[in-house]
């Protein structure tokens, strides 16, 4: 059984609504420092995800040959010749230098097809950073998901879930989209913009895509800052002030609805299992912080942006719309899925008292570690 968004309702715009997302959503396999998922893109989907953060470079396959691969991790990338699908082809490959590979392009454009066919109201976005053989990402986009994929021009935050019902979005961040451009692709190709407004960027004028503000991130080793603490409670600690500051910078730039806010509910590093940290942040008392956390931002916009005359706890208050629209996560499971579905459910009674018991005495969330 597959969580469905379109159930909250088919005139919802995206912006309305907050999902899971996938951070490097391809990763599952490799060594337990670099993994980041256990699940196809299929079964991700399935859980509630419908945002993947894709990396993508080329992968020697031996005998002169090279195919399309996720990664994470540090590279070293060079030019060469090879043959991909049967023709030789100038591609970027990739020497590993501090991480590994995960799923071929081809699984992964496989399995978004598979899911929007199947499920057909529901959309999934691929946003595809920090990648190389962007013109030979773009072409398997368009041959495997064919008119599954998604070429409606504007803002994807203003779209209804009927308009992207049955569609995959394929949207490249400002370096792909630029050598896609230059090569002449468009919407109309398929090929969507991705704009990031984090630490300080500018909102396009127009855009046939998303703008997002968040981004994810703690340091590899244990944080200086938390050296107070066991090295599992410090990443979780870290992320926590980190999300708290970047959402609490989104607000106060004031940005409109056109604008997605990013959360991230993940924990990085190379020096221990990003699994076992992640089983820390999903106790009971990790999903109650992330709750707070996600209303926090709302609630702190509404506090600024209505004339205190207006009373936050009013029916004509929508927090949602003000609320982070993705939360990003490893390993995307069933319950982290259902998890962060149900926020969509949260009545403005809720939200208000999840606010009410954060940073005040005697209501600290308790982490084991």
């Amino acid at each position: 059984m597959a969580i469905e968004y379109h159930s909250l309702g088919g005139q919802k715009k995206v912006n309305e609504i907050v999902m899971a997302g996938s951070h490097d959503a391809a990763i599952n396999s490799g060594g337990i420092r670099a993994r980041t998922q256990s699940k196809s893109i299929y079964h991700q989907a399935k859980c509630g995800v419908r945002i993947f953060d894709i990396r993508i470079s080329g992968q020697r396959t031996g005998h002169g040959g090279a195919k399309l691969s996720a990664f994470h991790g540090k590279n070293t990338p060079e030019m060469k010749s090879k043959n991909v699908g049967g023709a030789t082809r100038n591609i970027e490959v990739t020497r590993m230098v501090l991480g590994d590979w995960g799923m071929d392009l081809d699984d992964i454009l496989d399995g978004a097809f598979r899911f929007v066919e199947k499920y057909q109201d529901e959309f999934l976005i691929l946003k595809f950073d920090k990648s190389a053989n962007y013109e030979l990402i773009l072409e398997a986009c368009q041959s495997k998901l064919k008119t599954r994929l998604y070429k409606k021009p504007g803002n994807l935050a203003n779209h209804t879930l009927d308009e992207m019902g049955g569609k995959v979005v394929c949207g490249f961040m400002p370096d792909g989209f630029s050598k896609l451009s230059q090569a002449g692709a468009t919407i109309a190709d398929g090929a969507a913009q991705v704009v990031s407004l984090y630490p300080h960027g500018v909102m396009p004028d127009h855009i046939n895509g998303l703008v997002y503000y968040g981004k994810g991130g703690t340091d590899i080793v244990q944080p200086r800052d938390y050296a107070f603490s066991s090295p599992v409670k410090g990443k979780f600690l870290q992320n926590i002030d980190k999300q708290r500051r970047i959402l609490g910078d989104a607000n106060t730039a004031h940005y409109s609805r056109d604008v997605l806010r990013m959360m991230y509910w993940t924990q990085t590093g190379m020096v221990r299992s990003i699994k076992g940290r992640d089983k820390k942040a999903w106790t009971t008392s990790g999903k109650q912080q992330l709750k707070q956390l996600w209303t926090e931002g709302g609630y702190n916009y509404m506090s600024n942006s209505v004339p205190e005359a207006f009373p936050l706890d009013s029916h004509a208050t929508n927090f949602q719309i003000y609320l982070p629209n993705f939360v990003m996560v490893d390993f995307a499971d069933e319950n982290k899925g259902q998890t962060i579905y149900d926020l969509n459910r949260l009545s403005r009674a809720d939200i208000i008292q999840l606010n009410s018991s954060i940073d005040k005495p005697g209501n600290t969330v308790q982490f084991n570690a």
